[in-house]
């Protein structure tokens, strides 16, 4: 909590950590790979929760894929044309 002190007033000012979208990614990746193990050791496991589990466990892994840089072509590793 930030006390901000202006010529007229007293303004209190909350931070709030925000969680980031990669961390929430990472939660849903743990959460999905969780509820489908656990699902799977189930004497009847419930096709509702598999289905869930696999779809956070996509979401999660298609959405960090995103976040992955391109790698830089083979000819920015070129320094001379003679090591080759």
């Amino acid at each position: 909590m930030l006390f901000i002190i202006n010529s007229k007033a007293v303004i209190l000012v909350f931070k709030q950590n925000k969680m980031s979208k990669r961390s929430l990614y990472y939660i849903c990746l743990v959460f999905g790979v969780f509820l489908v193990i656990v699902t799977e050791f189930q004497d009847n496991p419930d096709l509702i929760l598999q289905i869930g589990g696999f779809c956070l466990l996509m979401l999660a892994l298609f959405q960090l894929s995103k976040g992955i840089k391109e790698l830089p072509t083979k000819e920015t590793y070129i320094e001379n044309e003679e090591e080759e």
